[in-house]
């Protein structure tokens, strides 16, 4: 699936996406880059509202979580388990949120695990930066179940 198939995918199955202006820029198993406009998520200070920015670096990591399974399991279902977000310099512009894949054993063990159990977890990190500027941190944990 390339990125605007996956974006048309998310438009369908996830109504939210259609309101914050969504637009998924790189859709592959080891990066996933995915931009919202500030207008639709701006909260009473004028900056990126909290709920908005979670969402979207939730489903960037979502993203990535189905990114690697989908290709070998269709079928599999993925959720977020936990996760925790750190604020670090208000957003007063549009953000891009972006999940790496840097680690082979992780995605192998990853589909070890759900080939062995009919489940498997995924621990992954978003980031959310403006130039050199570290905006927020993100960690979230992935299931994906039959």
């Amino acid at each position: 699936m390339d990125k605007n198939e996956f974006q048309q995918l998310i438009h369908k199955q996830i109504p939210i996406i259609n309101a914050m202006g969504i637009d998924v820029l790189e859709f592959t198993p080891y990066k996933v880059r995915i931009s919202a406009k500030l207008n639709p998520n701006i909260n009473d200070k004028g900056t990126a509202f909290g709920g908005s920015i979670s969402c979207l670096m939730t489903l960037c990591g979502w993203a990535m979580t189905f990114a690697n399974i989908k290709e070998s399991y269709p079928d599999a279902n993925i959720v977020i388990q936990k996760n925790t977000i750190e604020y670090l310099v208000p957003i007063k512009k549009d953000f891009i949120a972006e999940c790496t894949l840097e680690n082979e054993d992780d995605k192998k063990n990853f589909l070890e695990m759900y080939s062995k159990h009919k489940k498997g977890k995924l621990d992954l990190k978003v980031t959310c930066y403006d130039k050199d500027v570290l905006l927020v941190k993100y960690q979230g944990r992935y299931v994906a179940f039959h």
